[in-house]
């Protein structure tokens, strides 16, 4: 006969109070679910329950997620119409447990702990525990048999009849724990290392199970007891476990609090198939809970984020506000932590700029630590964020302690002024200590490091001239193989002939092997959009793409978008180093929004380069947005992009 399937769980919200066989509706924050339960007991072969699964619609979204069904075998125990009631939690053993564990300590081999145990009227899941603990150590006592003698005539039968009576002995322990309302003892049943509790392990393992779906379980000891299925997944039978915990987590919603958020977060890589049931959930609790979550708490709730490689611009939103809010809890190591996994996650915004331009205010001249400034300069970087004040802190902390700077950390010191087109109150300070830090630690410095601290210093128009001697030197540079490195000394090189009066060079030789060059994607897929709009607005008799100046450095650097000239140009013949042709050409540049620093209205300091190269070859120069005409050619605003592009072409910065 088979044994009819019902579901006894308080986590079905069931519209009317009877059981159903089909589909059953209950809501789950804005949306609704929608529940499908079919049979599968090839999952799990148990006695007690079976598998099944369950169709949730929330929202647009519908996942396919797993429950556990009980196996009832008298309908009698279904009270048609009544909700399932939980068990009161069950009053703590009368007898302490560290004072049951304390008396056993006394027992000396296994007779005695027998001996203990027949003289207790009542064996209750802490002594029973307590018995087992003490069993599993003196097992672990590499000494002879406890209580047996000498004679090896009497030793074998004496030891066969232990391990007899501990056997049955532990099978009626281990029934005392099973059967126990204190679901904290089993537990620590799993999370004990004892030997012989291993081949037990998997039906304390079940018994947890039904009991979180019996909503038996506090948001703490489901999370737990997720912990111990986590760290035993080689296990198949634990690492499926952990999906069919959901419902645990639903129906104690109203249970998650400030407090065992970050361990739910905690657990959150240990779910599959239901991660993002659980995920969704979080992210509203997050939401309501957020101002009061401690500081330790944010910290576990940010490595999970960073360890699932999650991104939700509501979810660090949350975050940013609650960084801003706990500004005043957060030391140097807090802060470095919080930036740091905020750079990791590739998120920033206002609120969180904000926060770090705050502590910089207050306690920038305080700073301790190192590794703390340069982690802010490497958010910095990563964010290419030109804050005046964060900068100017970080310029205070160089010049005040640039002697004690490791060798490692200049370039990470150095470069973002250059890079982020920022020149310190006090900058003849600055670059004179890089300058001369440079030269005191060159040949301990890579020369990948050296060459950007140069080229940075190059984007602020300081020229550290013995510096470039050293580099250029013919020792120096057949020591340097990496291509990276050299494209580095030819722009260098390049930037300081163009630049620099006082410069010997250039030192190198044109690269005439080097790789054909083209332009981004971006930028020439928008100029092909609007070329002919370019040729209607402006004047020059011809317009050229992906101009190349033909005597420098091969480089992006020297590569003009869209060249408005006369005709002639274009041919090999065309003299660039001309005076007479100063500021007959108009160079348009495209700028991508990763070529501004935050702000959209900077340019970074390569670009700044570029810009500034070209005027000293006679070349006007015209900026011109990409989001600005794409996003008029999305909208198919012709005429509000031809007025752009004139007024940017009018303002083009000319040759001195």
């Amino acid at each position: 006969m088979a044994i009819p399937i019902v579901l006894r769980r308080s986590y079905l919200k069931l519209r009317n109070n009877g059981l159903c066989s089909g589909n059953v509706n209950t809501s789950y924050g804005s949306g609704r679910f929608s529940r499908y339960y079919s049979d599968n007991n090839d999952i799990i072969n148990n006695a007690e329950f079976t598998n099944s699964t369950i169709l949730i619609e929330n929202g647009f979204n519908v996942h396919e997620l797993p429950v556990v069904v009980r196996k009832i075998k008298d309908l009698a125990e279904v009270s048609e119409g009544a909700p399932t009631q939980v068990a009161p939690p069950s009053a703590p053993d009368t007898l302490d447990y560290h004072l049951i564990k304390a008396e056993f300590k006394l027992c000396t081999d296994l007779r005695d702990v027998f001996s203990l145990l027949s003289k207790c009227t009542k064996i209750t899941p802490n002594i029973a525990l307590g018995a087992m603990e003490r069993i599993y150590d003196l097992e672990k006592i590499p000494t002879q048999t406890p209580g047996i003698g000498m004679d090896s005539s009497l030793d074998a039968p004496r030891t066969v009849h232990i391990n007899l009576a501990k056997g049955a002995i532990l099978d009626k322990l281990l029934k005392v724990v099973t059967k126990t309302e204190d679901t904290q003892t089993i537990l620590n049943v799993l999370n004990s290392n004892s030997t012989f509790m291993e081949p037990y392990k998997h039906k304390f393992c079940d018994e947890l199970l039904l009991r979180a779906i019996d909503n038996q379980l506090s948001i703490e000891q489901l999370c737990e007891f997720i912990m111990f299925l986590m760290e035993n997944k080689t296990d198949a039978k634990y690492s499926d476990t952990i999906d069919k915990l959901w419902v645990g987590f639903i129906d104690k919603e109203h249970n998650i609090n400030e407090h065992n958020i970050a361990i739910i977060f905690k657990v959150l890589p240990g779910f599959k198939v239901s991660k993002k049931t659980i995920l969704s959930l979080l992210e509203q609790k997050l939401a309501e809970l957020w101002y009061n979550v401690k500081v330790p708490g944010m910290q576990h709730i940010l490595n999970t984020l960073i360890q699932e490689k999650y991104s939700s611009i509501q979810t660090f939103d949350v975050i940013g506000r609650w960084f801003y809010a706990n500004l005043h809890a957060v030391d140097e190591d807090t802060l470095l932590d919080i930036v740091t996994k905020f750079t990791r996650l590739n998120y920033t915004d206002d609120i969180v700029e904000k926060a770090v331009e705050k502590y910089m205010k207050l306690k920038g001249p305080k700073i301790q630590s190192q590794i703390l400034t340069v982690g802010i300069l490497n958010y910095c970087m990563q964010f290419q964020i030109r804050n005046e004040s964060i900068l100017e802190a970080c310029c205070e902390y160089f010049i005040n302690n640039g002697s004690q700077v490791p060798t490692s950390f200049l370039k990470s010191f150095i470069y973002p002024f250059g890079y982020l087109s920022y020149q310190p109150t006090n900058h003849e300070k600055f670059w004179k200590l890089a300058e001369e830090m440079l030269n005191e630690k060159f040949d301990s410095m890579t020369p990948d490091d050296i060459s950007s601290i140069v080229l940075s210093s190059i984007y602020s128009s300081v020229y550290p001239l013995q510096l470039a001697r050293r580099l250029f030197s013919a020792e120096y540079l057949v020591k340097i193989k990496n291509p990276e490195t050299l494209r580095k000394l030819h722009l260098i090189d390049t930037a300081l002939a163009i630049e620099c009066t006082g410069y010997a060079g250039p030192f190198l030789p044109k690269d005439k092997w080097s790789k054909s060059m083209s332009l981004d994607r971006r930028v020439r897929n928008i100029i092909e959009k609007i070329k002919d709009s370019l040729l209607k607005v402006s004047s020059a008799n011809k317009m050229s793409t992906a101009v190349l100046i033909p005597f420098l450095y091969a480089d992006e650097t020297y590569m003009i978008d869209v060249l408005l000239h006369p005709a002639g140009v274009e041919t090999e013949n065309f003299n660039w180093k001309l005076k007479s042709e100063k500021n007959e050409n108009t160079a348009i540049l495209i700028h991508l929004p990763d070529h501004f620093c935050s702000g959209n209205e900077t340019l970074i300091g390569p670009q700044m380069l570029r810009k500034k190269h070209l005027k000293l070859l006679g070349i006007k120069v015209a900026s011109v947005k990409y989001s600005v005409l794409s996003k008029c050619y999305i909208s198919r605003n012709k005429s509000e992009m031809e007025t752009y592009l004139i007024e940017c072409i009018r303002n083009a910065e000319h040759c001195n």
